[in-house]
């Protein structure tokens, strides 16, 4: 019995207590392996591409950083792109080909339209994705 209850509270996802019920909000967060030519130009078209598929309001153009000035760990491109919806921020390991992408909205969205875009943009040969839920 004891075996069954722990079985089925490790496969139960965590929630986030919804503090502010009133406001929709949409998270999804993407890892993955990357096989496109990433550069700082490329992610500035693929922010704004994806802002345009999931027909956001665009605040600002996109931000494009590098760490690697600032560390040996951290070496790839990241880009920032605000909305009025909320935001997204993509960050890269050369190194790697690897990504995280981090959208949060207040706009709903297709989740699985919206990983098949990008995981054809960026020619991911591996990806992980989850929404955050709340309770």
């Amino acid at each position: 019995m004891l075996l069954k209850i722990v079985s089925k509270l490790l496969r139960r996802k965590k929630r986030l207590k919804n503090l502010l019920p009133q406001i929709f909000r949409k998270r999804l967060i993407i890892e993955g392996f990357y096989e496109a030519n990433i550069n700082k130009e490329f992610i500035k078209k693929f922010l704004k591409d994806l802002s345009d598929f999931l027909k956001m309001n665009v605040i600002t153009e996109p931000l494009i950083f590098s760490p690697e000035e600032k560390s040996d760990v951290h070496k790839g491109l990241g880009g920032f792109m605000a909305w009025v919806e909320s935001g997204v921020a993509l960050y890269t390991w050369s190194i790697y080909k690897f990504f995280t992408l981090d959208i949060y909205s207040c706009k709903d969205f297709n989740l699985e339209e919206t990983v098949t875009f990008i995981k054809k943009y960026l020619k991911a040969s591996k990806l992980v994705y989850e929404e955050i839920k709340y309770s």
